[in-house]
């Protein structure tokens, strides 16, 4: 089963957008779910596992939107 915890860095399924995982998860409808903040701004609610996975981010994807985050959750 893949799980997430807080500051992980995950792609959605299209690939397109890269997020940090908030938290730490929560069971709804019968499945493990996130929130996630996107590098475009928005911030989703109940991704799963079949909706995003884990990623290993290169220097360019960064935007300062997501460093801000990422910093607030692995630097509270």
């Amino acid at each position: 089963m893949t799980t997430f915890k807080m500051g992980d860095l995950v792609k959605d399924s299209s690939g397109m957008f890269i997020g940090v995982v908030c938290g730490d998860g929560q069971e709804y409808e019968n499945r493990q779910t996130w929130e996630v903040y996107w590098n475009d701004g928005d911030t989703t609610y109940y991704e799963d596992k079949d909706s995003m996975s884990h990623h290993k981010i290169n220097p360019y994807q960064w935007t300062p939107r997501l460093i801000t985050k990422y910093m607030d959750i692995i630097c509270p």
